[in-house]
C-alpha cells in the first residue's frame, strides 16, 4: 500500500469534506476544492476519494440508480434525503426503522440504509 500523498489538491479536497455535513459527489467536491487549486482536476478528485475510502477517512453512500457520493466515515447513524431537483443528498438524524418491526421467521437486521426522496428547502 501507497503511503497517502499529502499535496495541495489533496487538502483542498479534505476541506470540501470538512465544509459541509452532507455526503458529496465527485463533482460537488471538485467545484468546492477548485477554490483552493483552481486547476484541479476531475481525475484527481476521484484518485483522491478512492485513497480515502480505501483508507477509511471515507465512506460512500448509495442511492439507487444514481453514482455514488461520499460522507466523512465513522459519523453516528443516520439516514439521508435526496433532493430530486438540484440533486443534493442530506444527512437526516433518527432512524425511520421501528424497533418492533415484523421481521420473517429467522431474520435478522445487521445494516440498513434508508434514503428519502424529495425537495430541499432550496428547490421548495
Amino acid at each position: 500500500m501507497s503511503p497517502k500523498r499529502n499535496t495541495r489538491q489533496r487538502a483542498a479536497i479534505e476541506k470540501a469534506f470538512d465544509q459541509v455535513s452532507r455526503p458529496l459527489s465527485p463533482l460537488e467536491v471538485l467545484d468546492m476544492a477548485r477554490e483552493y487549486v483552481p486547476n484541479l482536476g476531475m481525475a484527481t478528485v476521484y484518485r483522491a476519494v478512492n485513497e480515502m475510502v480505501k483508507e477509511g477517512a471515507l465512506h460512500p453512500v448509495e442511492l439507487p440508480g444514481q453514482s455514488p457520493r461520499y460522507e466523512k466515515s465513522g459519523l453516528h447513524h443516520h439516514h439521508h434525503f435526496h433532493c430530486h431537483v438540484c440533486d443534493r443528498v442530506y444527512d437526516v438524524d433518527g432512524c425511520f426503522l421501528k424497533p418492533d418491526i415484523q421481521l420473517p421467521s429467522g431474520f435478522k437486521v445487521e445494516d440498513h440504509d434508508i434514503t428519502l426522496s424529495g425537495r430541499c428547502p432550496d428547490c421548495d
